[in-house]
């Protein structure tokens, strides 16, 4: 039995988040860990919802109600992630896959999910060019892992094609 039982990978929908879930499948595939994926919002993106939805469809943005319910954009999130991880997981095989979509600030929400879901490996990646710019300018990232009781992987952002090396 592997010591790797749970693996964490955070999505946002994203190009990034997309790769982050590839490895992540990759690692648990070979582990034969399960993984969880994990979608934060927050409570003012219910209000941007409506927003979202009428420049979607060609809709005037008067029209739309004051606010959308919890419940109402928790459950459109869960069906987008169901749809992101159908599309980017091709063929999971034997691979158990939790989904969770949950409301809060990101880092407190992540720290929980590893707490209460017993997580081994958090997979993240780096969305600068250079790891040492976000570093120097965004100490948050530093602060935000070293609460993790868990390993990180954080991967740099995936671009193709890789340089060639001479």
């Amino acid at each position: 039995m592997s010591a790797l039982q749970k693996i964490l990978v955070p999505v946002d929908f994203s190009e990034e988040s997309a790769n982050d879930l590839k490895y992540a499948v990759s690692l648990a595939q070979e582990t034969e860990a399960e993984l969880v994926v994990l979608y934060v919002t927050q409570k003012k993106d219910a209000n941007n919802f409506y927003d979202l939805l009428a420049v979607a469809e060609g809709a005037p943005m008067l029209n739309r109600p004051a606010r959308i319910s919890v419940d109402r954009l928790l459950s459109e999130k869960a069906l987008d992630l169901y749809h992101f991880i159908e599309k980017v997981v091709k063929t999971p095989g034997q691979l158990t896959i939790s989904r969770k979509v949950m409301l809060g600030k990101k880092a407190e929400t992540i720290l929980r999910v590893i707490e209460d879901e017993k997580i081994n490996l958090v997979v993240l990646t780096i969305r600068n060019k250079s790891i040492f710019p976000y570093l120097m300018n965004r100490g948050k990232l530093l602060k935000i892992i070293s609460r993790f009781p868990c390993p990180v992987v954080l991967k740099p952002p995936f671009r193709a094609p890789w340089p060639q090396l001479a």
